[in-house]
């Protein structure tokens, strides 16, 4: 694990300023954050065990599910949800929270979303726990989703659905009709971030970019997309490290801080994959770290795609000197 260390320390130190054109485009991209929400609702007061609790377990929601408050979401298929579910869940896949093609890679527009969650029974004063079958790759998913659109009162149940049901909790396979309620989306720029912050930050030595591709993705043996390789000055630490050798079991919460403690707690942290949803697990697990991170929206199927974006080959972060525009 030191090696390692040492190795992400000397990618992460590999940055270099861009002093003008960098300090410009942050301020820009600060105004343009602040236009884009300074005319909507200021959300509720949340608590310190609110905001720093991002995950409940089964006994905890036992205890809440059946307040006016709190919506449950099944962000599994809404076949899965069919054959059987938590009791009052709601169904709401994961799926629907991507875009179209040809750009599914990218969250679906903010229209969308704020009919999908009020349809769901989700406003601003909603608590939301949200759950999968037991991976909580979906379930970070839609946290994220949630959390970018400027809703805070969410949290991921710590176990999946099989586990709920194989302790004899509550279930039922009637689907549940929730009252729709209206949620008004908060974009939080701080939760984004997009094909413009994501080339600033390569040369940005106070942001971190995160790989969670597989390590055949990263050096650009495999690729989903045009181009094969990475985004220069990123560290490769693949979404599946996240769990145990036993397999869709995430690790403790010490062993989660040593996968990251290569990464310096003052630093921002960018995170993407191919799609937007391997990544979601890595920024829920960041979030809950302390890390002050953000979710590339675009991933790998946008950047990989876009010749005009530089790019790196090989097992090193490499930097925008080393790298190609075009392959």
């Amino acid at each position: 694990m030191r090696e390692r260390d040492r190795e992400l320390q000397m990618g992460l130190n590999k940055r270099r300023h861009l002093p003008g054109v960098f300090g410009l485009a942050v301020f820009v991209l600060g105004i343009l954050g602040f236009l884009a929400t300074a005319d909507l609702p200021v959300l509720g007061h949340l608590s310190a065990a609110e905001v720093e609790h991002h995950r409940v377990d089964a006994q905890w929601l036992l205890a809440e599910m059946d307040k006016p408050d709190l919506v449950i979401l099944d962000t599994r298929s809404r076949a899965d949800y069919l054959e059987g579910h938590i009791r009052g869940a709601v169904s709401l896949p994961v799926w629907e929270t991507f875009g179209e093609d040809p750009r599914s890679d990218l969250v679906a527009p903010i229209s969308r979303i704020q009919a999908l969650f009020s349809r769901a029974g989700v406003d601003q004063q909603t608590r939301v726990v949200l759950y999968d079958g037991g991976e909580m790759i979906n379930a970070a998913r839609v946290f994220w989703v949630l959390e970018m659109h400027g809703h805070q009162r969410v949290s991921v149940l710590s176990t999946g659905f099989r586990d709920w049901s194989q302790a004899g909790l509550p279930v039922e396979n009637r689907p549940v009709e929730p009252v729709p309620r209206r949620f008004l989306s908060h974009v939080t720029s701080a939760r984004l971030a997009t094909r413009l912050s994501t080339r600033l930050a390569i040369d940005d030595p106070a942001t971190a970019i995160v790989d969670a591709r597989e390590p055949e993705e990263y050096a650009g043996v495999e690729s989903t997309a045009r181009r094969f390789g990475h985004i220069p000055s990123a560290i490769n630490i693949p979404y599946s490290e996240n769990f145990t050798s036993e397999g869709n079991v995430l690790r403790s919460f010490e062993e989660l801080e040593a996968l990251y403690r290569g990464i310096p707690r003052d630093r921002k942290v960018i995170t993407y994959c191919n799609k937007g949803r391997h990544s979601a697990l890595t920024y829920f697990i960041l979030r809950e770290l302390g890390y002050e991170v953000s979710a590339y929206d675009g991933s790998w199927f946008e950047w990989g795609n876009d010749t005009s974006l530089p790019i790196v080959r090989g097992e090193q972060p490499g930097s925008a000197r080393d790298s190609q525009v075009s392959d």
